[in-house]
């Protein structure tokens, strides 16, 4: 997957996210949230599956993420304080000012104690370089926590298939046969008179 860099929303001290930049692993993570409701390094929803305090929460308002180089994969976690919410976020990802593509995040996980949550993982991939997304919640939510976004600073090799003791015993199998029928057409005696 290439050099793998994730924040866990604990690296600098509670303050809002709009305009903050976070340095880690040779990348910088530059936030905007222009509704200013969302804090970094905040109590958010709990130790859940993908979320886990200190988180970004707050409001649920378009809020984004730019990249001092490129990435190649994109994951986090995100949990809003409600059940029954699909899709949870609508995420755009974009190689400059250019769209790559537009996926909404739906939850995976309900949580009922302490209090009624919605939690999902997204999670995006590809030799198209990514350089910033944004992130719509849901205004069904009442709170929101975004946390462990991990990225990847190159992109991940295609993996070719192991070709099998068994593919290869029959390649080898047809290579000899192909050889004896060639030996066996060359010596083959000459029915011309």
């Amino acid at each position: 997957m290439g050099a793998t860099v994730t924040l866990t929303m604990d690296e600098v001290s509670l303050q809002p996210i709009n305009g903050l930049a976070v340095p880690k692993g040779g990348i910088t993570f530059t936030f905007s949230d222009a509704g200013g409701n969302l804090n970094y390094n905040s109590p958010g929803l709990g130790t859940l599956t993908y979320v886990q305090d200190p988180t970004i929460a707050g409001s649920p308002e378009l809020f984004g993420v730019a990249f001092s180089v490129p990435v190649y994969s994109v994951q986090f976690g995100m949990a809003g304080n409600s059940t029954t919410i699909t899709p949870m976020a609508t995420v755009r990802l974009y190689n400059g000012a250019t769209l790559i593509t537009t996926m909404t995040l739906n939850p995976s996980v309900t949580h009922t104690s302490p209090i009624a949550t919605e939690e999902g993982q997204f999670t995006y991939s590809s030799a198209t370089p990514v350089t910033s997304f944004t992130v719509t919640p849901s205004s069904s939510f009442a709170v929101i926590a975004f946390d462990n976004l991990t990225v990847t600073t190159t992109p991940s090799t295609p993996t070719v298939p192991a070709t099998s003791s068994l593919t290869l015993a029959l390649m080898t199998l047809g290579i000899v046969g192909l050889g004896g029928y060639a030996l066996r057409r060359q010596f083959r005696p000459s029915t011309s008179h």
